[in-house]
């Protein structure tokens, strides 16, 4: 709601601040990702060396803190903006699926990296198979952020 100068209310900077702390949580999901798998992962398997290995090891921990950190924001700001959506009367059948759609990627990459499972230790994943499990998890990723840009491109929030 405005207010007479034009400016934000407590609830609409409130709303900003969510979409903000679900863009950037997402971002650090996705940019991390690709971090390591464009740039760490191909410098670690070209040296093939134990030193850089135990490097690998200690990338994935470090940024496993981060993604368990951007996994808890993401979830969290999503169930509010989501039900400030819904409740707002934008909550059409075309919203519905792609959400649905998004929060099925989404928990499924959150699901594959182990965030969401009880922690056994840090394991190493064997490629089984052509399929890589980590190429997998960006793609999710990327898909879950791809339409999130999409819901927020068709059904723009009605902010300040």
């Amino acid at each position: 709601m405005k207010d007479v100068g034009g400016s934000l209310d407590i609830a609409d900077a409130g709303q900003v601040f969510l979409r903000l702390a679900h863009g950037l949580a997402a971002a650090v999901w996705v940019g991390g990702g690709a971090y390591y798998l464009l740039a760490v992962r191909p410098n670690i398997r070209s040296r093939n060396d134990e030193a850089s290995r135990a490097l690998g090891v200690e990338v994935q921990r470090e940024f496993g803190e981060w993604a368990a950190v951007a996994t808890i924001v993401m979830i969290a700001s999503g169930v509010i903006l989501m039900f400030e959506r819904l409740s707002g009367g934008q909550g059409t059948t075309v919203y519905v699926a792609l959400l649905a759609i998004k929060v099925l990627a989404a928990v499924a990459a959150f699901w594959m990296t182990g965030v969401l499972r009880p922690s056994r230790g840090i394991s190493r994943r064997r490629r089984t198979g052509k399929l890589d499990t980590a190429w997998l998890v960006l793609g999710l990723s990327i898909a879950a952020f791809l339409i999130g840009a999409l819901l927020t491109t068709l059904y723009p929030a009605d902010i300040g």
